[in-house]
């Protein structure tokens, strides 16, 4: 019944989780444990989709945006990748049910996607011509699932390896960070007026180490979203740029001396992180997640 599922559907995520960690005869029950809940219950084929927007139009690389930030700069997108794992959906009870996902060789392995919103063209030119802008799995068979979960980022225990020897899509070369030796869980790069480069890397920060020996951070960065109002198959996840920049001063950030480079690297000491960590669930300042006017939401 719903109620004993319920109560299964916390101890299988943690299963899942376990078996990832631990390998050896643990990883069967990545399979075993969703599939004997989906068996007993009957499951549903889920499609979360995301979206990239500018104030509700699509994020493209062929368009310009105007009056973006405090600066009110023109905008053009050069790339935007992301990585989320441990995607669920949340019942109207509240009970989270992890999204199993279709291993498809490319896109999605064990329980981490790749997210591309660029396409090649325009000023994204050292892209590829394939989008992804949707996470599929199957869950049980509810029609009370009122919200998503996921994590901005890459497992702990796969985020340090060599990309070079990845299976897909953790092999992707323009989402991993040499001088970390671990990935960037989000790539953002646009063009501001006067021909600016302007990133957003979510990634981890002060790291020591290599992956043969092991590296250590003092902070993984990685976030867990839970947005509300999402029901699959009506619902979507928009990342909406013109809200994450909304503070953003594009005309005066990269002074050279205080802050070298134009944009946020997830570094600590990086004065420009401080209005947009916040916006990913990260840093000191306000969580905004899941408003209206919030980067990451519902529509």
């Amino acid at each position: 019944g719903s109620g004993e599922a319920g109560r299964l559907a916390p101890r299988v995520g943690t299963i899942a989780r376990a078996a990832l960690e631990g390998g050896g005869r643990l990883r069967l029950l990545v399979l075993a444990a969703p599939v004997l809940l989906l068996a007993c219950m009957g499951e549903r084929q889920v499609s979360v989709q995301f979206a990239a927007q500018v104030r509700g139009e699509p994020l493209r690389c062929d368009a310009s945006y105007e009056k973006v930030g405090a600066s009110g700069t023109s905008l053009q997108l050069l790339d935007f990748k992301a990585y989320v794992h441990d995607v669920a959906l949340v019942r109207k009870n509240g009970d989270r049910f992890p999204l199993v996902l279709a291993q498809d060789g490319r896109w999605q392995r064990k329980t981490i996607a790749l997210l591309d919103f660029e396409d090649g063209t325009g000023t994204c030119n050292t892209g590829s011509p394939e989008l992804r802008t949707e996470v599929v799995g199957v869950v049980p068979d509810f029609d009370d699932y009122t919200g998503v979960e996921f994590t901005l980022g890459v497992p702990r225990e796969l985020n340090h390896r060599n990309v070079e020897w990845a299976d897909p899509p953790l092999n992707d070369p323009s989402m991993w960070w040499s001088w970390t030796y671990g990935y960037r869980y989000l790539r953002l790069d646009v063009r501001s007026g006067g021909n600016r480069a302007y990133v957003f890397h979510v990634r981890a920060d002060g790291c020591t180490g290599t992956p043969d020996i092991g590296v250590d951070c003092s902070a993984e960065n990685q976030s867990t979203i839970l947005l509300t109002g999402f029901v699959p198959g009506r619902s979507r996840v928009v990342f909406d740029v013109a809200a994450l920049f909304a503070h953003t001063d594009f005309e005066s950030s990269g002074d050279g001396l205080t802050d070298p480079v134009p944009g946020c690297f997830s570094s600590a000491g990086d004065p420009e992180c401080a209005a947009l960590l916040p916006q990913v669930g990260l840093g000191r300042g306000p969580r905004v997640l899941g408003g209206t006017d919030a980067f990451i939401r519902v529509e």
